[in-house]
């Protein structure tokens, strides 16, 4: 008979060994997975680096040659190169663009390509691929790990709003209910007005023929600018009243018939929303002064200085109703229509005869000379939230010119106005000499309507942005398109994922 204690002998052999199985485990999982989840978070930061890189240079045209890579591509890589994945060494790395044909390329990872932004060029991918070696992980049969990571940057380039126009209509389809030269287009000329486009022509984001209309075949003068013309994404819009009519002249019609309407605001830049929409109540105004209007009837007028801020009003009613001389300061103005009564945001009555000055001038020999000018160096924006939309009446004299401050957000801009494709609030400007505005108008929902009945000569200095835009009555009215003016679309530059 077999002592128990010999019976025994070699059990701990089975122990120890068994053990020694599940400490490895636990040493590869602490060593080796813990490199594999160390190069993860590096080359996820390395590919969100190698992005950006490629983004930055391409939404800043950088044309330089890089072998025979473009430099937005040599910038990626090598930024990818600078944080460990050279393409060479225990890692791939792929880039491209998200329209470019070679991500369909079967050695690209194609669970990672692009996602829903695949097909569209404005957007980067980076895709780094890395193989860690291990070390007590072989003991199992894993003689390497792996990470697949990636990362998306969309990238655009800056340029002018609407290419330079001077009037643009968003409109894609409009309903044109009374046939051609009617009514009812993106853009009608109603009237016999004369109208002068100085630097710029009209933009019609629609392909139907009743996009433009002029009834009573008014005079256009279009010079200068980049946009000349009466320009359409499809078919000439004149074609059809120049059939009907015979006798209307006008200018050379340029056509862009392969181009799709312009998609908003998937396409257009919209300007963020300004902190002083966050506000509440009316910033104090100042009074600056008064002085003596010998009328008749004489009375005394008082001159107030207005701060960017918070309206539900604009200007406000105490100040309107004393016929005061109201001056802005510099910066952004938000208004918000309140009440069911209050069908404009930017309004007064005619009577009133209040000013509304928020120009820069400094020159005492224009008629736009703004004495309170050191208050407002840098222009002014305004910018009215959805729901509201302006009445600007030659009957009380306002001068305004738009943000100029290259730092600031809203350069150009001088009114934008929120809004839907189902919501198109009016909005007016009755011209005349007591009116002066030199900036964006940028309202793409809101239906226009520039009444140039006043006399003398009404003067818009203003690009024109907006849904159907129609001009009308007897008197000449002059578009001065300054260049200074346009708004530039910076360039734009986000990771996506």
């Amino acid at each position: 008979m077999i002592p128990n204690k010999l019976i025994e002998r070699g059990q701990v052999l089975v122990v120890i060994a068994l053990s020694a199985l599940v400490l490895f485990g636990f040493v590869a999982l602490a060593i080796d997975g813990s490199a594999k989840f160390s190069d993860r978070r590096h080359a996820q930061n390395a590919a969100d680096a190698a992005a950006l890189a490629g983004g930055l240079s391409l939404a800043n045209e950088e044309t330089t040659a890089c072998g025979t890579m473009q430099e937005w591509e040599c910038k990626a890589l090598l930024r990818a190169e600078d944080n460990g994945y050279d393409d060479f060494t225990n890692n791939e790395v792929w880039v491209f663009r998200c329209d470019d044909p070679d991500r369909l390329d079967p050695s690209v990872p194609q669970d990672l390509n692009c996602g829903e932004y695949d097909g569209n060029a404005n957007y980067i991918e980076v895709i780094i691929l890395s193989h860690i070696d291990t070390t007590f992980a072989r003991v199992f049969g894993w003689d390497q790990f792996h990470n697949l990571v990636h990362a998306v940057v969309y990238a655009k380039q800056g340029q002018n709003l609407a290419d330079g126009a001077m009037i643009i209509s968003y409109d894609d389809n409009p309903t044109c209910p009374t046939g051609p030269g009617n009514g009812g287009g993106s853009v009608d000329v109603s009237g016999s007005s004369t109208l002068n486009l100085n630097g710029g022509g009209i933009f019609i984001n629609s392909g139907i023929a009743c996009g433009y209309n002029a009834p009573n075949c008014p005079d256009i003068n279009i010079t200068g600018g980049p946009g000349l013309g009466i320009n359409s994404v499809a078919i000439s819009p004149l074609d059809n009243i120049e059939q009907k009519d015979g006798f209307c002249s006008y200018p050379p019609v340029p056509e862009n018939p392969d181009q799709d309407p312009i998609a908003i605001p998937e396409e257009v830049y919209w300007p963020n929303v300004p902190p002083e929409c966050s506000m509440t109540g009316y910033p104090t105004p100042t009074k600056l002064g008064e002085y003596i209007d010998p009328g008749p009837p004489v009375r005394t007028v008082e001159e107030w200085l207005i701060y960017p801020g918070y309206y539900e009003e604009f200007p406000q009613a105490t100040l309107v109703v004393n016929k005061s001389d109201i001056y802005m300061a510099s910066g952004v103005y938000c208004i918000d229509p309140k009440g069911p009564t209050n069908d404009f945001d930017l309004f007064w009555s005619g009577t009133d005869a209040a000013k509304l000055n928020g120009s820069t001038e400094s020159n005492p020999s224009k008629n736009n000379y703004n004495k309170y000018h050191t208050y407002n160096p840098n222009g002014v924006t305004l910018y009215i939230k959805q729901g509201g939309g302006f009445s600007i009446n030659n009957n009380n004299p306002t001068y305004l010119d738009a943000t100029n401050d290259p730092d600031s957000d809203y350069q150009g801009y001088l009114i934008i106005l929120e809004g839907t494709e189902t919501d198109h609030p009016s909005c007016t400007i009755s011209g005349g000499a007591a009116i002066n505005i030199n900036g964006l108008i940028y309202t793409p929902y809101c239906d226009i309507t520039i009444d140039g009945s006043s006399s003398p000569t009404a003067e818009i200095n203003a690009q024109l942005i907006g849904w159907d835009i129609k001009i009308t009555g007897d008197a000449e009215i002059n578009f001065n398109y300054d260049p200074s003016n346009e708004v530039i679309i910076k360039r734009r530059i986000g990771l996506m994922k």
